[in-house]
C-alpha cells in the first residue's frame, strides 16, 4: 500500500499550535524527553499525521492535495523557526506505468508551507 504521512517536530509550544488547526488528528505523538523505540531520548516534541494511502499513486496524490489545500485554507504553515515538517511518501505498489506527478503548484505549496519532501520506494 502506498502511503503518505506528515512528521512535525520541534519546540513543544510550536508543535501544539500546529497540531490545533490540523484538518485531521495525529495518529502518533510524543513529548520532549520521551524514550524512542530504539532507547534514545527524544530531544523535541512532535507527531505523525496519516495523509492517505492507496495502491494507485494518482489517488494517493489526490488525497494528499486535498489535505494540504485544507491546511492552506486554514492558514496553517510549518515555516516557523522552532518547527520542522517532513512529508513522507512510501511507494510500495507501483508498476512501470505508475507515476507520482507533482505539479509546480504542488511543490510551491510544500515550500510555502515549510514542508520538506521524502519519497521512498
Amino acid at each position: 500500500m502506498n502511503k503518505a504521512s506528515l512528521k512535525v517536530y520541534g519546540d513543544e509550544a510550536a508543535v501544539a499550535d500546529a497540531r490545533d488547526g490540523l484538518p485531521s488528528e495525529p495518529e502518533y505523538s510524543w513529548k520532549k524527553g520521551d524514550v524512542r523505540p530504539d532507547g534514545r531520548v527524544r530531544i523535541d516534541a512532535g507527531f505523525y499525521v496519516d495523509l492517505g494511502q492507496d495502491e494507485d499513486p494518482v489517488t494517493l496524490l489526490r488525497q494528499l492535495r486535498a489535505w494540504l489545500h485544507e491546511c492552506e485554507a486554514r492558514n496553517i504553515t510549518f515555516d516557523v523557526p522552532p518547527l520542522a515538517a517532513e512529508l513522507h511518501i512510501a511507494m510500495t505498489h507501483v508498476g512501470p506505468e505508475d507515476a507520482l506527478d507533482f505539479s509546480i503548484a504542488d511543490l510551491t505549496l510544500l515550500v510555502d508551507m515549510g514542508i520538506t519532501l521524502s519519497i521512498t520506494g
